[in-house]
């Protein structure tokens, strides 16, 4: 009987033991949390950075489309070429200038794959600086409004439009950050 009430003594005195620093963590809980919502996606849309960074792919590209249609055009004639001279050409003849033409698109493939992974590596480069301007004034606002959480638009189903620091984010991205250079190796 004795070692009962002792254990039913240590369990008594475990339970208050733990009970003790629920307590504590619940005396910061009669404070509603202030919580904000910002729309990373339209930031990264709508930020004059975002259509910088835009224009500056466009820019490229069209570069990038003159310069391989000019190639595919060359390709083309090389290929006629070889084609009108094939029943002039000995059969050896023929199957090397066919390797060395398969030798050429291979290496233009490969051209524009290299320069594809370039523009991909800048532009994930641009955006990335972009966010981290992002993360940096919405921390900035959260801080300057005593936020405890400021969770993404697409995170959330329905929103008061008061809690949406969206706008707020976007004039000072705007100011701080009106572009971003898409570095495109030459």
């Amino acid at each position: 009987m004795r070692s009962f009430a002792k254990v039913l003594a240590l369990l008594m005195f475990a339970l208050c033991v733990t009970a003790i620093p629920a307590r504590a963590q619940d005396a910061g809980a009669g404070k509603p949390a202030k919580i904000a919502v910002v729309d990373i996606q339209s930031l990264l849309r709508d930020s004059k950075a975002a259509k910088s960074i835009e224009s500056q792919l466009d820019g490229v590209r069209k570069s990038f489309q003159s310069e391989v249609g000019a190639e595919e055009k060359a390709l083309r004639v090389k290929e006629k070429a070889i084609m009108d001279k094939k029943a002039s050409m000995s059969e050896d003849e023929f199957k090397s200038k066919a390797e060395a033409f398969q030798k050429d698109v291979a290496a233009s493939q490969k051209k524009v794959q290299d320069k594809k992974a370039e523009l991909d590596k800048a532009v994930g480069t641009a955006i990335g600086k972009l966010r981290a301007e992002i993360v940096k004034v919405v921390a900035e606002i959260g801080d300057k409004q005593n936020l405890d959480l400021v969770l993404s638009r697409t995170d959330v189903v329905i929103v008061s439009k008061t809690m949406d620091i969206t706008a707020d984010v976007l004039k000072r991205i705007d100011e701080e950050l009106p572009s971003v250079s898409v570095d495109v190796g030459k």
